[in-house]
């Protein structure tokens, strides 16, 4: 709309008369006695009085048109007097005087040639009506343009278009408001066919449309397009419906339905009404947009109730689109956008609310009740937000239809292709919230139920259902849940519900996709967490994703990833790396103690590294409980319970082997001394390193045992049948098990001395870990209990004090060379008693002195025929401190200094060993 319009000087009317006044329009001459002009100009000099301008315009009159039954005054080149206020123009009273001629609407057409020098009716006074005509062909059809302009009322006009409102003779702007002009209402009126606006208000104050059609024909069937339908310009507190009984039909205009624009646009009201929809609300008669809300704030479109709905649908583009600077603060709740009126049928727009450019800290929904929209049924997307800050979206069914139990399908397939997405650069916004009351269903979509994209960061998805209906029992398929892609970093996914999804409940995926959070959520459950809703995988870490954190160190940050057709978790592809999956329960129900099974719980594969995954359950899956494959490396797996429930007590199998690290996995890390997993009664293998190039996995520390078959199992084994001995390339480089000699336990000290060889390269840069066993059938320990580690000298030969492994325990070994390689388990071994210390320093006639000791000591002892001496010094840890061959004694008493000023002060084990065989043992302290 044009920013001028006319100079008014208006003249001062002084009146002392009070009653009314009345004058008839009989002719349709643009002026002169009997035309309207002329009435005006009369009612004009009657200031003060309520004046009323009827018409009487017989059949014979030149201006009638007998084909519409229309009288037509035309007005060419001039303006109509202004009109002084308090005055009511009734082109319907042509119908009473002559009789209904024009069966499709009023009678009096006041009609322009179209050109700029012509207006239609102005009005810059108050109180005024006008009522019943046709208004067409002018600059302006109808204007309120001025501060004194207020209080007037325009109503059952046609203004733009022919007699039977069927086709466009356009104004240029329909009815303008402008310039302060307040509180003017627009009721009944047929506004289509203009050249910019149908309707604008500009500069102006409370003003309402109320019963309107704008934009179609008189039967609000088919189009006659306005460029804007109702175009709202830095006004405040307009009214557009404000419930069904006063709603508007806006549709099938050319840019928009609605234009609310300018920073000075606020708290207007658009509520009840039908924006892209035909008369019915069941059927499509789009607009472009269908409301465009540009540089404005505060205003509210929708309403608590179903009065109050607005049904935004059908539109070419937008149901409603925010765009640029200063839109902020706007309010859209309780709509209907993408559905038809009953809310069960599809009736699209392409997207549903599109906030682009900076339209920041809006809010799409409300945590009341029926403050939610249902943004459904929309060709391409329900929600889209690209380059918008501090937006909330909360309550509403994103996909479903207004039952929230139902989806729109068409053909057989979901029809909304995406419900919700963060895209460039958009930040700190919230889909959902942290109650119930603002959960979102997002299902029912064709591809993507949420979208992360164009490094869109700190956008936070919490709280809502996402491929379940509205009851969270029952799935509503999107193809993929959650898409978190391009580069999209830092935003937090909790407590939300991630089931029921034809592929991936979510992925997070591709090259600067970092520093997200998922915590809380249920992935593949019910809401519940005690029942499947499955997803075919339930997350998937691809594509080059890094730094990512799936669950945390508390309770509430567990993800309950569970019940999915294929893996829980999958962590895949090049430069996956330095994500974390810690603290999940994975294959269980929300206690952890019971099984939901996914088929597999997590697979590593592709060339993913430097991932950890700690802490977890991962527990009761019908396969393996973790795979790693084709050149995953590099890997932390620690803190895990693989086979057992959260209790710690209950074992749980999965029903495959507990950890395979498969072809190309090296450098993996499973287990670390003070971070074991426990890997347990799994149907096959605790752990199996499978194929050649699957190297320099080390396996420390972990509890291993009630397997199937082997505790760790390197396969394919050696060319002479078995897994050790060979030093070949293989599994882990076929690294040998140790080979325990001996296992004596003192009593005293509870104490036991374990004796053995290691077989391999570089002996001495192995390290031999000992555990108890747990008794396998294949002779072959499954570690249950670690008990301690040693270090070979460079002939091979261990000797390690370990604690309290009781006379008739069974205990194993595995060793590890420098560069990570994990044997098997070794052959189990008894333990058996050690002779008895007869005190803290002495046993069986051999003493040391003194006891503590600072730096040099004496061993006595009483041989009973000559033999070799042997002393070693273990810390009470069980590494060897020190060792030495004292050479051969004489039968009889003998004694031997030993200098120990080298150790550090501390309590160690002395093993003293005569005829190669162990004599006892002394507790030791250094001082």
């Amino acid at each position: 709309m044009k920013k001028y319009f006319f100079i008014f000087i208006l003249m001062a009317f002084c009146s002392r008369e009070a009653a009314a006044y009345t004058i008839t329009v009989t002719n349709t001459l643009p002026s002169g006695s009997g035309s309207l002009s002329a009435a005006i100009d009369s009612i004009n000099a009657h200031t003060g009085q309520t004046c009323t301008i009827n018409f009487s315009i017989p059949a014979t009159d030149a201006g009638y048109n007998s084909g519409s039954g229309v009288w037509i005054i035309n007005i060419v080149n001039s303006f109509m007097p202004l009109i002084a206020g308090n005055t009511t123009i009734d082109g319907s009273s042509q119908t009473a005087n002559q009789g209904d001629s024009n069966a499709f609407g009023p009678e009096i057409m006041l009609l322009g040639n179209g050109t700029t020098s012509a207006n239609g009716l102005i009005l810059a006074s108050s109180g005024n009506t006008v009522k019943g005509l046709i208004v067409s062909g002018f600059t302006y059809g109808i204007a309120c343009y001025s501060a004194a302009a207020i209080s007037n009322i325009i109503m059952d006009c046609y203004i733009g278009t022919n007699a039977g409102g069927s086709s466009a003779i356009p104004n240029n702007e329909g009815i303008a408001v402008g310039n302060g002009s307040n509180t003017n209402i627009i009721r009944k009126c047929l506004v289509s066919g203009n050249t910019d606006c149908g309707i604008v208000f500009t500069d102006s104050d409370h003003n309402a449309v109320v019963n309107c059609m704008v934009g179609t024909n008189s039967t609000g069937t088919a189009a006659i397009p306005n460029n804007f339908g109702i175009a709202i310009n830095n006004s405040t507190l307009s009214i557009i419906g404000n419930n069904k009984s006063q709603r508007n039909l806006i549709s099938g205009n050319t840019t928009a339905g609605i234009a609310i624009n300018g920073t000075a646009s606020c708290c207007n009201k658009v509520a009840g009404n039908f924006i892209g929809t035909d008369i019915t609300g069941l059927l499509r008669l789009p607009n472009d947009n269908g409301i465009l809300i540009t540089g404005a704030n505060s205003n509210i479109i929708g309403g608590n109730s179903a009065a109050t709905r607005n049904i935004i649908s059908g539109n070419t583009t937008g149901g409603i689109t925010m765009n640029g600077t200063g839109t902020r603060l706007n309010r859209i709740t309780g709509n209907y956008i993408g559905t038809d009126s009953t809310g069960l049928q599809i009736c699209y727009n392409q997207g549903g609310v599109i906030l682009k450019s900076n339209s920041n800290s809006n809010i799409v929904g409300d945590s009341l009740p029926g403050m939610g929209n249902v943004l459904s049924g929309n060709s391409e997307i329900g929600l889209y937000l690209e380059s918008s800050d501090s937006n909330t979206m909360m309550n509403n069914f994103i996909g479903p239809d207004a039952t929230g139990s139902g989806a729109l399908i068409l053909n057989d397939s979901m029809f909304q292709a995406n419900g919700m997405e963060f895209n460039t650069v958009s930040s700190h916004n919230i889909l959902g919230g942290y109650s119930p009351s603002a959960r979102n269903i997002v299902s029912g979509n064709r591809v993507y139920g949420v979208i992360y994209y164009g490094q869109a960061s700190y956008n936070h998805t919490i709280e809502n259902y996402i491929g379940t209906d509205v009851t969270g029992t029952i799935a509503m398929k999107n193809a993929t849940g959650i898409c978190v892609d391009g580069a999209s970093n830092h935003s937090l996914i909790a407590n939300n519900v991630l089931s029921g999804n034809v592929s991936y409940g979510i992925f997070i995926v591709t090259t600067g996709t970092y520093y997200n959070r998922f915590t809380g959520n249920m992935v593949g459950t019910n809401a519940a967490g005690t029942d499947t809703i499955p997803n075919d995988i339930g997350l998937l870490l691809g594509g080059g994703t890094k730094y990512n954190v799936i669950g945390g160190t508390s309770a509430g940050e567990r993800n309950i990833i569970s019940g999915n057709h294929y893996e829980g978790i999958e962590v895949a592809d090049v430069h996956t790396s330095h994500n974390q999956i810690r603290g999940n329960f994975i294959g269980t129900d929300i206690t952890g103690n019971t099984p939901l099974p996914n088929k597999r719980g997590i697979g590593v594969v592709s060339n993913p590294a430097s991932n950890t995954i700690a802490q977890n359950v991962i527990s009761g899956n019908n396969s393996f409980g973790l795979l790693l494959y084709n050149n995953a490396d590099s890997n932390r797996i620690v803190s895990n319970l693989i086979g057992m429930a959260a209790n710690g007590i209950t074992l749980m199998g999965n029903g495959g082997t507990g950890i395979v690290l498969g072809e190309a996995c090296s450098n993996n890390l499973i287990g670390l001394v003070d971070s074991a997993n426990v890997i347990a009664a799994n149907d096959s293998g605790g752990i199996v390193v499978i194929g050649n190039t699957a190297v320099n996995n080390k396996i420390s520390g972990n509890s291993i045992f009630g397997n199937m078959y082997m505790g760790i199992d390197l396969f394919p084994p050696g060319p002479n049948g078995n897994d050790f001995g060979d030093g070949d390339s293989g599994p882990n480089a076929l690294m040998n098990f140790p080979v325990i000699s001996t296992a004596h336990y003192y009593a005293p000290s509870n104490k036991t001395w374990v004796t053995g060889t290691l077989d391999t390269p570089n002996p001495e840069n192995a390290t031999i870990e000992f555990f108890i066993s747990d008794n396998s059938f294949l002779g072959y320990g499954q570690g249950k209990t670690y008990l301690g580690s040693a270090h070979p000298g460079t002939d091979g030969n261990f000797s390690a004090i370990i604690d309290g492994v009781p006379a008739g325990q069974t205990i194993t070994s595995t060793a590890t060379d420098a560069t990570g390689n994990t044997s098997e388990f070794s052959a189990n071994l008894s333990v058996v008693s050690g002779i008895e210390s007869h005190g803290e320093n002495t046993f069986g006639g051999i003493e040391f002195y003194p006891n503590p000791v600072s730096e040099n000591g004496t061993l006595s002892f009483n041989l009973d025929a000559e033999s070799s001496l042997r002393v070693d010094v273990f810390s009470s840890f069980g590494s060897l401190v020190f060792s030495h061959d004292a050479g051969r004694f004489p039968a009889g008493f003998n004694t031997y200094s030993i200098t120990l000023s080298d150790i550090n002060k501390g309590v160690y084990y002395m093993i003293v060993r005569t005829k190669g065989e162990a004599a006892g043992i002394i507790k030791l302290v250094v001082q």
